[in-house]
Protein backbone atom coordinates (compact mmCIF):
# COMPACT_ATOMS: atom_id res chain seq x y z
CA UNK A 1 0.00 0.00 0.00
CA UNK A 2 1.11 3.35 -0.63
CA UNK A 3 1.95 5.74 1.93
CA UNK A 4 0.33 9.02 2.06
CA UNK A 5 3.02 11.88 2.21
CA UNK A 6 3.37 12.65 6.28
CA UNK A 7 2.95 16.76 7.34
CA UNK A 8 6.17 18.49 7.18
CA UNK A 9 7.74 19.82 10.08
CA UNK A 10 4.98 22.21 11.77
CA UNK A 11 2.37 20.95 10.32
CA UNK A 12 1.34 17.98 12.48
CA UNK A 13 -1.62 18.43 14.30
CA UNK A 14 -1.41 20.16 16.99
CA UNK A 15 -4.58 19.32 19.05
CA UNK A 16 -6.15 15.76 19.75
CA UNK A 17 -9.17 16.94 17.88
CA UNK A 18 -6.61 17.68 15.02
CA UNK A 19 -5.00 14.17 15.30
CA UNK A 20 -8.01 12.16 15.50
CA UNK A 21 -8.71 14.08 11.96
CA UNK A 22 -5.80 13.27 10.69
CA UNK A 23 -5.89 9.59 10.93
CA UNK A 24 -9.66 9.66 9.60
CA UNK A 25 -8.57 11.35 6.54
CA UNK A 26 -5.06 9.11 6.38
CA UNK A 27 -7.20 5.64 6.80
CA UNK A 28 -9.97 6.44 4.33
CA UNK A 29 -7.27 7.85 1.47
CA UNK A 30 -5.38 4.02 2.13
CA UNK A 31 -9.20 2.80 0.92
CA UNK A 32 -9.85 4.94 -1.69
CA UNK A 33 -5.85 3.77 -3.05
CA UNK A 34 -6.84 -0.05 -2.06
CA UNK A 35 -10.19 -0.25 -4.01
CA UNK A 36 -10.71 2.26 -6.41
CA UNK A 37 -8.41 0.65 -8.71
CA UNK A 38 -9.98 -2.92 -8.47
CA UNK A 39 -12.55 -4.29 -11.16
CA UNK A 40 -16.18 -5.07 -9.89
CA UNK A 41 -15.80 -8.30 -9.71
CA UNK A 42 -13.08 -8.49 -7.24
CA UNK A 43 -15.39 -6.64 -4.77
CA UNK A 44 -17.91 -9.13 -5.05
CA UNK A 45 -15.85 -12.60 -4.73
CA UNK A 46 -15.76 -14.14 -1.58
CA UNK A 47 -12.57 -16.19 -0.96
CA UNK A 48 -12.57 -19.71 -0.77
CA UNK A 49 -12.54 -20.08 2.67
CA UNK A 50 -14.75 -20.83 5.56
CA UNK A 51 -16.27 -17.48 7.37
CA UNK A 52 -14.49 -15.13 4.83
CA UNK A 53 -15.75 -12.39 3.55
CA UNK A 54 -15.96 -10.23 0.02
CA UNK A 55 -14.25 -7.10 -0.03
CA UNK A 56 -17.88 -5.47 -0.50
CA UNK A 57 -19.08 -7.10 3.10
CA UNK A 58 -15.63 -5.78 4.91
CA UNK A 59 -16.01 -2.37 4.00
CA UNK A 60 -19.71 -2.49 4.58
CA UNK A 61 -18.81 -3.87 8.09
CA UNK A 62 -15.86 -1.21 8.00
CA UNK A 63 -17.86 1.92 7.13
CA UNK A 64 -20.66 0.99 9.07
CA UNK A 65 -19.05 0.41 12.22
CA UNK A 66 -17.47 3.98 11.56
CA UNK A 67 -20.83 5.78 11.60
CA UNK A 68 -22.04 4.09 14.68
CA UNK A 69 -19.11 4.60 16.74
CA UNK A 70 -18.95 8.39 15.56
CA UNK A 71 -22.22 10.35 13.88
CA UNK A 72 -24.46 7.87 16.49
CA UNK A 73 -22.19 7.25 19.43
CA UNK A 74 -20.87 10.67 19.69
CA UNK A 75 -23.40 12.46 17.69
CA UNK A 76 -27.07 12.40 17.06
CA UNK A 77 -27.60 9.67 14.36
CA UNK A 78 -29.95 6.94 15.49
CA UNK A 79 -28.31 4.25 17.56
CA UNK A 80 -29.42 1.12 15.69
CA UNK A 81 -27.56 -0.93 13.63
CA UNK A 82 -27.52 -4.69 12.50
CA UNK A 83 -23.92 -5.67 12.50
CA UNK A 84 -24.92 -9.29 10.68
CA UNK A 85 -26.28 -7.92 7.70
CA UNK A 86 -23.09 -5.52 7.33
CA UNK A 87 -21.56 -9.22 6.16
CA UNK A 88 -24.22 -10.31 4.26
CA UNK A 89 -23.40 -6.67 1.78
CA UNK A 90 -23.47 -6.92 -1.85
CA UNK A 91 -22.94 -3.22 -2.47
CA UNK A 92 -20.55 -2.33 -5.51
CA UNK A 93 -18.02 0.04 -4.64
CA UNK A 94 -19.14 2.76 -6.03
CA UNK A 95 -21.84 2.61 -3.38
CA UNK A 96 -19.42 2.35 -0.45
CA UNK A 97 -16.95 4.81 -1.46
CA UNK A 98 -19.98 7.17 -1.31
CA UNK A 99 -21.05 6.61 2.31
CA UNK A 100 -16.58 5.88 2.91
CA UNK A 101 -16.16 9.86 1.53
CA UNK A 102 -19.43 11.19 3.14
CA UNK A 103 -18.57 9.53 6.64
CA UNK A 104 -15.22 11.61 6.52
CA UNK A 105 -16.49 15.13 5.88
CA UNK A 106 -19.36 14.33 8.64
CA UNK A 107 -16.51 13.33 10.85
CA UNK A 108 -14.13 15.87 10.61
CA UNK A 109 -16.80 18.31 11.00
CA UNK A 110 -18.06 16.41 14.00
CA UNK A 111 -14.49 16.69 15.55
CA UNK A 112 -13.15 19.76 14.37
CA UNK A 113 -14.67 21.61 17.27
CA UNK A 114 -14.11 19.24 20.32
CA UNK A 115 -12.33 20.45 23.41
CA UNK A 116 -10.46 18.03 25.43
CA UNK A 117 -12.89 18.57 28.18
CA UNK A 118 -15.95 17.65 25.45
CA UNK A 119 -13.23 14.39 24.00
CA UNK A 120 -13.53 13.59 27.76
CA UNK A 121 -17.03 13.83 28.13
CA UNK A 122 -19.18 9.90 28.33
CA UNK A 123 -20.73 9.04 24.73
CA UNK A 124 -23.99 7.97 24.55
CA UNK A 125 -23.12 4.31 23.82
CA UNK A 126 -25.87 1.59 24.85
CA UNK A 127 -23.57 -0.79 26.53
CA UNK A 128 -22.73 2.26 28.95
CA UNK A 129 -19.77 4.62 29.32
CA UNK A 130 -17.67 5.16 26.90
CA UNK A 131 -15.46 8.04 27.08
CA UNK A 132 -15.84 10.35 23.66
CA UNK A 133 -12.05 9.87 22.98
CA UNK A 134 -12.51 6.09 23.13
CA UNK A 135 -15.09 6.03 20.60
CA UNK A 136 -12.94 7.56 18.06
CA UNK A 137 -10.07 5.41 18.48
CA UNK A 138 -12.09 2.79 18.70
CA UNK A 139 -12.68 3.95 15.28
CA UNK A 140 -9.16 4.48 14.17
CA UNK A 141 -8.61 0.87 15.47
CA UNK A 142 -11.24 -0.73 13.85
CA UNK A 143 -10.61 0.56 10.27
CA UNK A 144 -7.19 -0.16 10.45
CA UNK A 145 -7.70 -3.71 11.50
CA UNK A 146 -10.05 -3.87 8.19
CA UNK A 147 -8.29 -2.39 6.40
CA UNK A 148 -5.63 -4.99 7.00
CA UNK A 149 -8.10 -7.39 5.77
CA UNK A 150 -9.16 -5.78 3.03
CA UNK A 151 -5.48 -6.36 1.81
CA UNK A 152 -5.50 -9.75 2.65
CA UNK A 153 -8.35 -10.24 0.36
CA UNK A 154 -7.07 -7.94 -2.37
CA UNK A 155 -3.90 -9.80 -2.33
CA UNK A 156 -5.68 -13.03 -2.42
CA UNK A 157 -8.27 -12.04 -5.33
CA UNK A 158 -4.96 -11.08 -7.41
CA UNK A 159 -3.07 -14.08 -6.72
CA UNK A 160 -5.94 -16.25 -7.85
CA UNK A 161 -7.03 -14.31 -10.58
CA UNK A 162 -3.78 -13.68 -12.47
CA UNK A 163 -2.81 -17.33 -12.38
CA UNK A 164 -2.53 -17.07 -16.39
CA UNK A 165 0.28 -14.04 -16.03
CA UNK A 166 2.64 -15.86 -13.31
CA UNK A 167 2.72 -18.98 -15.57
CA UNK A 168 4.58 -16.52 -17.97
CA UNK A 169 6.97 -15.56 -15.42
CA UNK A 170 8.15 -19.13 -14.59
CA UNK A 171 11.71 -20.10 -15.12
CA UNK A 172 12.10 -22.32 -18.52
CA UNK A 173 14.05 -25.34 -18.33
Amino acid sequence: MPMPTPPAPGEEPTSEAQLYRYHFRRLIGWYLEALDPLPAEAFTWTPPAREANSLSAICAHAITSSEWWTLSCIGDAPLERDRDAEFAATQPWSALRGRFTAWLAQVEALVAPLTPEQLQAISRHPAGDRMVRRCLTHTIEHLGLHLGHVEVTIDWWKATHDAGDDASHEATP
